[in-house]
């Protein structure tokens, strides 16, 4: 590179920070390499200059990475409410994935329930009907569902055993027509299963499988 060259490129490397000096609070201006290609992209949650000349971090987009405040995660909340009936857990979990700081939870939910869109109790005991007429699941059954779901399942009222025992029966008989191809013996051991597993009591577990036994020959 000849002399000139170099004293070329020297000028030229002043004048950029000469003028990046005198533009404070400004974006700054590209180096001169970076105008030339050489630059390489710059790494997620970059920092760049803000309307007052803080650094703010950004995404890759350049969408700011900051906090969110309680306006933002109360309409994050309603949202969620808006799909679905929520307990109070699932929405904390919720806003968590949402990187929401936890004594913004706390406030939000707070907040929810003074104001009746967040009640866990009435919540358990709609979603108690639901499993009962629905999905055909016992007493058992219906409190391990809600507890998953971070409801209490003591706000119940006291179940109604007879209740229970027929849908038990029903659900049988509904599951044995489905199993037409095995023989008694392996068709029974399976349903009393079955039957364990959506969460029936061991009595109405048995009563269940007597009384949805098929009248009359069996023909083959």
């Amino acid at each position: 590179m000849s002399d000139a060259d170099r004293l070329a490129g020297v000028t030229q490397l002043s004048s950029w920070i000469a003028g990046r000096d005198e533009r404070s609070g400004d974006q700054p201006e590209a180096h001169p390499l970076e105008r030339s290609g050489t630059a390489r992209h710059a790494p997620r949650g970059r920092l760049s200059a803000g309307s007052r000349g803080r650094a703010v971090e950004r995404d890759d987009d350049g969408t700011p990475l900051e906090p969110i405040d309680e306006d933002a995660a109360r309409s994050i909340a309603l949202r969620a409410l808006g799909r679905r009936g929520a307990s109070r857990l699932e929405l904390d979990r919720a806003l968590a994935k949402r990187d929401v700081e936890p004594d913004v939870r706390a406030a939000v939910l707070d907040r929810l329930v003074d104001e009746r869109y967040l009640d866990d109790e009435q919540l358990a005991r709609d979603e108690a009907e639901r499993l009962r007429e629905r999905k055909q699941l016992g007493e058992r059954g219906i409190a391990a569902a809600l507890r998953q779901r971070g409801l209490d399942p003591a706000v119940l009222d006291e179940p109604d055993r007879d209740d229970e025992l027929q849908r038990a029966i029903d659900a049988a008989a509904d599951r044995r027509r489905r199993m037409g191809s095995l023989d008694d013996e392996t068709a029974e051991r399976r349903l009393a299963g079955w039957l364990q597993r959506r969460g029936f009591s061991g009595g109405a577990v048995r009563l269940a499988i007597e009384r949805s036994r098929p009248r009359g020959p069996r023909f083959r």
